[in-house]
């Protein structure tokens, strides 16, 4: 944890103690997201493994719609056109929200479907 105002860098190099320097964390690997709105326009954005696809498109000029982020709604339901495999795992909440309102089960909910790696291409049905 470094300390208020630099004070232990400041006292290392005051009595000539090098500090060793700290190696940078590399960057979360890449992946690429499009998506492909109502009227059939693409939008395309990088985002890091991990992310949602709700969260990624959020860089968006017109991200995806999302009504409660708890995977409870199904607003922010999308079509896997592409990449299905570079998702992470459905979750029986998010299997059982889209049953629930009577949407394919082949659909995801973009605020629990994580970014896992490559590219992936989705029909969003709301925009904002």
């Amino acid at each position: 944890m470094p300390s208020p105002f630099g004070l232990r860098r400041r006292l290392k190099a005051l009595f000539g103690i090098a500090s060793a320097p700290v190696a940078a964390a590399p960057p979360p690997p890449k992946v690429s997201l499009t998506v492909v709105g109502p009227d059939g326009v693409e939008q395309s954005t990088d985002a890091s493994v991990g992310a949602t696809v709700l969260s990624a498109s959020s860089r968006l000029r017109r991200p995806i719609a999302s009504g409660c982020s708890e995977s409870t709604c199904g607003t922010c339901r999308v079509e896997v056109l592409e990449g299905a495999g570079n998702l992470g795992e459905q979750t029986a909440r998010e299997r059982a929200t889209l049953k629930e309102n009577g949407y394919s089960p082949e659909w995801r909910l973009s605020c629990r479907a994580e970014l896992v790696k490559d590219a992936v291409k989705v029909r969003a049905f709301e925009l904002i």
